[in-house]
């Protein structure tokens, strides 16, 4: 049977399930802003498979517990909860949704709660049937709308920049970059360098010091300025950025570089068949890293305290160089297994920790495991560390020791 497209799922719910389906999709959609939102922080959020899990009830009297967003909405739209388990049931038969049950601690002691997840599938349906289309997330390298659109009004602007705070009711295509954009514009760990730079800049004629008779100074004034690889880099993408974001006018320059981009098309990755795509190639890096410097986290701990135990010592010592929290480094809960199951043999292997070399056990459920190198992954680094700085050249990759290319047979 030929799979059924969202538009034909979408017709096939009862009113009542299309409005749960709404419901639940408005809340993956605001969870989803609020953790752009929070990309401003410079932290490491929670992986999506985390934060796409929405509240959709709990069972106790609403007069303690309160209601949550999705009752909210269902309640405006004349939708009660008699008949929501039958409703989920409906929706989850259909891959929809992923719903799962817990208990959570309240006022009233710990209740069951009941959460629900949108698949992929259930948020192309629920987009089908509201008429949304899916945004496009710029290639890896370009900006997102809002700074594109901030870059775009210091270009615009020339040589003379723009004042860094602009003046109340300035229209906004003639305002500076905001205080957060100006951060991601400045980032220094571009691999192309900052985009904007701030100075301050002579504004008038020096004029004598009430306070220092003879004094002489010189008035000045904050501005922003695109830098000569801000400026390269809106010049080489400016047709890129036209196809992602038609609705934002760019001026575009008499002539544009030779080497400019024509489009989205120049931005397309084809992976070689047998390389890593990029997350578990972050991690293979990082344990690649942790390898060649022989780091271990729990050690590096072990001698900061200034521990004088020769026998756990040496027992640190005997433990693989690794990663004790791989998720971290490429926020992909996938990218360890890929490592794990590689089909040309396991690029990586686990080691597990024992309790007594663990100080840290109280904290944390489970035993803490070591994610290491195996020789099939020195020799697959060593053999395809060109063709993967060819295709992911803003990964810093460490050279390959010597005698791993030995162990890769070249």
């Amino acid at each position: 049977m030929p799979r059924p497209q969202p538009a034909e799922l979408w017709a096939e719910l009862n009113p009542r399930q299309q409005i749960y389906l709404t419901a639940i999709y408005n809340a993956d959609q605001n969870a989803e802003a609020n953790q752009k939102g929070g990309a401003f922080d410079w932290g490491h959020g929670p992986p999506a498979s985390e934060w796409r899990w929405q509240t959709f009830c709990l069972k106790a009297p609403k007069e303690w517990v309160g209601r949550t967003a999705i009752q909210y909405e269902l309640d405006a739209k004349g939708e009660h909860d008699q008949g929501a388990g039958s409703s989920l049931a409906a929706l989850r038969r259909r891959a929809l949704i992923e719903v799962t049950e817990d208990q959570v601690q309240t006022v009233l002691g710990w209740v069951p709660r009941v959460r629900v997840k949108l698949t992929t599938l259930g948020r192309a349906t629920a987009r089908a049937g509201l008429g949304h289309t899916a945004p496009k997330s710029p290639p890896r390298g370009l900006l997102s709308d809002w700074l594109w659109s901030n870059l775009v009004r210091l270009y615009r602007a020339g040589p003379d920049g723009m004042l860094s705070e602009s003046p109340r009711g300035t229209p906004y295509e003639e305002r500076a970059p905001s205080q957060k954009a100006r951060l991601f514009l400045e980032r220094m760990d571009r691999k192309e360098g900052r985009f904007i730079e701030q100075r301050r800049v002579k504004n008038g004629e020096p004029f004598e010091s009430r306070l220092n008779p003879g004094q002489m100074i010189t008035p000045t004034e904050p501005r922003v300025f695109l830098t000569d690889a801000g400026r390269a880099h809106y010049e080489h993408h400016l047709r890129c950025y036209a196809e992602l974001y038609p609705d934002i006018e760019a001026p575009v320059p008499e002539q544009l570089p030779e080497d400019a981009h024509l489009g989205l098309e120049s931005h397309k990755v084809h992976k070689p068949r047998g390389l890593l795509t990029r997350p578990p190639y972050l991690l293979l890096v990082a344990l690649v890293s942790a390898d060649v410097r022989n780091h271990l986290w729990i050690r590096k701990e072990f001698h900061r305290y200034g521990s004088h135990d020769s026998v756990m010592a040496d027992a640190l010592a005997a433990l693989p160089a690794g990663i004790t929290h791989p998720h971290q480094v490429t926020r992909s809960a996938t990218a360890p297994g890929k490592l794990l199951t590689f089909r040309g043999g396991p690029l990586a292997a686990e080691t597990v920790v024992s309790p007594w070399l663990d100080p840290w056990r109280r904290t944390r459920e489970g035993d803490l495991t070591i994610l290491h190198l195996t020789d099939a992954g020195r020799a697959h680094y060593a053999a395809n560390l060109t063709a993967y700085r060819g295709l992911y050249d803003d990964v810093d990759a460490p050279e390959a020791p010597e005698e791993w290319t030995a162990l890769s047979g070249n």
